[in-house]
């Protein structure tokens, strides 16, 4: 029985290991993509994965721990073996919790012109409304707010020129076929 659960223990132990080794690659490919969150979920599965190692070794050495202090005193070197690991697996843990919360560096935008528009009507077009003051916003609605470089921008209109369709003969500049 005691056979079984060594082993169990040290396939579980071998299953973290490859789990955290695959985060470590995963997290380095993103690198790129998502900043600050991957590298904080690559330190994060380094600490978890150095946790994982030290409670192998130390169930590996145990025995041999015994012999070396002595039944009387293996007390206290469990307990800060037990810190040990504990501080471990909460760093990894916590680092892999705050990544996961991390604001992420956004990845660039295409470089475009500009949001296509629909076709604009010929004849009347109706005038621009002059652009009211923004009144002052608290910081956090500023941060959650994109950059004006990612707002939607409309292609240059061409110049006002004569429309095509019916014209005002009143109007100068427009000019009599017949003479």
């Amino acid at each position: 029985m005691n056979i079984a659960s060594t082993f169990g223990a040290f396939v579980f132990a071998l299953l973290m290991i490859i789990l955290l080794i695959v985060g470590i690659v995963l997290m380095i490919r993103a690198r790129a993509e998502h900043g600050r969150a991957a590298m904080l979920g690559l330190y994060g599965c380094i600490v978890f994965l150095i946790s994982v190692v030290f409670d192998v070794a130390r169930s590996l050495t145990f025995p041999y721990l015994v012999e070396a202090v002595g039944i009387r005193s293996i007390g206290g070197v469990v307990l800060v073996e037990a810190l040990i690991s504990l501080v471990l697996t909460g760093g990894g843990v916590g680092l892999l919790i705050w990544a996961v919360v991390a604001r992420r560096t956004p990845a660039q935008p295409p470089q475009t012109p500009g949001w296509p528009q629909p076709p604009q009507p010929h004849g009347w077009q109706q005038p621009q409304q002059p652009q009211q003051p923004q009144p002052q916003q608290p910081e956090w609605q500023r941060q959650s707010q994109p950059p004006p470089e990612w707002q939607p921008q409309s292609p240059p209109q061409p110049p006002a020129g004569p429309q095509p369709g019916w014209q005002d003969p009143e109007r100068p500049g427009w000019q009599n076929p017949q003479g």
